[in-house]
């Protein structure tokens, strides 16, 4: 009996692989694969416009997943090295999402996918050149303030 249940079992389990793996996808690897190279380059053409002086864009982490028939969710993490007015340089490291929709196209063959929303998950700046404070330093004060330079006055002890 038990030669006979897991005869059936392994027989399911085999059909049920051999669906999955020859099952057809909601979104084709070419497609996930075009949506990754053109959110890569919608991010370099951002960082180029929004931070000119920017420089070392390197996007870490752009992957895709179907979350639908329709709609697919890309997340990305990118750095990238900023020079700040004072010359001191600024590693920024940005992590988020999107979320894209396919849209009805006239060409069958042709997928039409819109970025619906985009979100920054995560933003971290990393000093790369870090000030040094040392205890026991004292730091002279910019400017004098009244009550730190001000004297008490003498007054008369009260007389019974």
């Amino acid at each position: 009996m038990k030669k006979i249940v897991s005869l059936i079992v392994f027989i399911v389990a085999l059909a049920w692989t051999w669906n999955v793996i020859h099952s057809t996808q909601a979104v084709g690897f070419e497609t996930h694969s075009g949506i990754q190279s053109k959110l890569a380059e919608l991010i370099k053409n951002t960082l180029a416009a929004k931070k000119p002086n920017s420089k070392d864009l390197v996007i870490t982490r752009l992957w895709t997943e179907s979350i639908g028939e329709n709609k697919v969710r890309a997340a990305f993490a990118y750095r990238f090295v900023e020079i700040s007015e004072s010359g001191e340089e600024l590693e920024q490291v940005i992590e988020g999402e999107a979320y894209l929709y396919r849209e009805p196209s006239e060409d069958a063959g042709v997928d039409k996918w819109t970025l619906q929303s985009v979100k920054t998950t995560n933003d971290i700046v990393v000093f790369t050149e870090g000030s040094t404070i040392t205890p026991g330093e004292a730091t002279e004060p910019t400017e004098a303030t009244p009550e730190a330079t001000a004297t008490p006055a003498a007054t008369a002890a009260p007389q019974e």
